[in-house]
């Protein structure tokens, strides 16, 4: 007899959050699955730890989707008040989808963030704190 097949990713899931003070702030932000490249899979997955950003112009304004340098629709823009982090994965594949999006009074860490160096997926590290003025931003 074979188990049924059951899919974690508690082994290398990103942890945003460095630790729960209670005094974190989150919203709920839509992510525009469009904006979410598809995988090996063929699957649209954000995972927790990914920075969103509000899409400003075009078909999923007011949306939100993965910040990326090179787009044109607000998610190449970080700002106070158009970013927030995902605090959870999800799963876009089949639509748009919520997820909470922590913006304030967090202590985050950033090795869970960091992609490369001192850049958090792709942004200067000075950026994102300017955006983001409550959060503590810790090793």
């Amino acid at each position: 007899m074979s188990w049924p097949h059951v899919e974690t990713n508690n082994y290398d899931r990103p942890r945003p959050l460095k630790y729960v003070t209670g005094a974190e702030i989150s919203m709920s932000a839509v992510i525009y699955a469009s904006t979410v490249a598809l995988d090996d899979d063929t699957r649209r997955l954000v995972k927790s730890g990914t920075l969103l950003c509000k899409i400003t112009s075009g078909l999923g304004i007011n949306k939100y989707g993965p910040y990326d340098g090179t787009a044109s629709d607000g998610r190449q823009t970080i700002t106070e008040g158009s970013l927030c982090i995902a605090r959870s994965g999800v799963d876009v594949t089949l639509g748009d989808r919520p997820v909470a999006g922590l913006y304030a009074h967090c202590v985050l860490d950033k090795s869970e963030l960091t992609t490369g160096g001192y850049n958090l997926h792709g942004a200067p590290l000075t950026t994102i704190k300017a955006a983001l003025p409550t959060c503590i931003f810790d090793d």
